[in-house]
C-alpha cells in the first residue's frame, strides 16, 4: 500500500505546472422533514371538526343559513396552524392545487355539492361552496365563483398554502324544493403540489 502512495506522489511531481482557474459550484437544497394533516373546522382551529352542519331549516322561510368553514393544515394534531412542508416550494412560482370532488364524479353537479336523503335518494338541495381567501383563484376564469363538477379546481400561491388555513363559505340552494328529513352531502378535498 505504501508503494502505491509513493507512485502517486511521484506522478504528481512529474506533472507540468499549469495554472488552472478556480471554479466553485454551490448547490442549495431545502430538506424538509415536515408532513401535513388536514382537518375541516367550522370555527377556526377550535370549532366542530370534520363536518359543516346547517342545523334544522324551515323551507317556508326560504332563507337557509350560510356557514363558514376552513381547511386547516397542521404538522401534527396539537401543532400551530401551518405547514413547513411547503417551504421547499416557496422560492418558485409554483402553485398548490385544491381539487374538490371524488374520482367517480358523484359528489358534485353543476349546481354544487349533491345531497341525499337518509334512504339514499338524491335531494334537490345543493351546497354551494365559495372560497373567501383573496389568494384563491379558480382554474377557469369564466366559470361561476362556486365549486361545481366542471369548476372544481382552486389554485393558491405556495407561500399562502404554508400558512395552513383555507377559508370557505357554504350556502344551500333549492331549499324550498326539499322534503322533510335529514340530508347529507359529502365532499372530498385533494391538495396537490409538485
Amino acid at each position: 500500500m505504501s508503494k502505491f502512495l509513493r507512485l502517486l506522489i511521484l506522478a504528481g511531481v512529474l506533472l507540468p505546472s499549469i495554472a488552472l482557474a478556480d471554479t466553485t459550484t454551490r448547490i442549495s437544497a431545502t430538506i424538509m422533514t415536515s408532513s401535513c394533516q388536514g382537518i375541516i373546522s367550522t370555527e377556526g382551529a377550535r370549532g366542530t371538526v370534520g363536518r359543516v352542519d346547517f342545523g334544522a331549516i324551515n323551507p317556508k322561510f326560504r332563507n337557509a343559513p350560510v356557514k363558514m368553514f376552513s381547511l386547516i393544515l397542521k404538522e401534527f394534531e396539537s401543532a400551530e396552524i401551518g405547514c413547513r412542508a411547503f417551504d421547499a416550494y416557496a422560492h418558485t412560482d409554483a402553485v398548490v392545487i385544491l381539487i374538490f370532488g371524488d374520482l367517480n364524479n358523484g359528489q358534485l353537479d353543476e349546481q354544487g355539492v349533491v345531497t341525499h336523503y337518509e334512504d339514499g335518494r338524491r335531494s334537490p338541495i345543493r351546497i354551494r361552496i365559495s372560497p373567501t381567501n383573496s389568494d384563491a383563484h379558480f382554474a377557469t376564469d369564466t366559470a361561476p365563483k362556486f365549486v361545481t363538477q366542471g369548476n372544481n379546481i382552486l389554485l393558491y400561491p405556495v407561500n399562502f398554502t404554508g400558512r395552513g388555513q383555507f377559508n370557505f363559505q357554504a350556502s344551500l340552494v333549492n331549499v324550498e324544493m326539499a322534503e322533510a328529513g335529514k340530508l347529507i352531502g359529502t365532499l372530498t378535498l385533494t391538495l396537490v403540489y409538485q
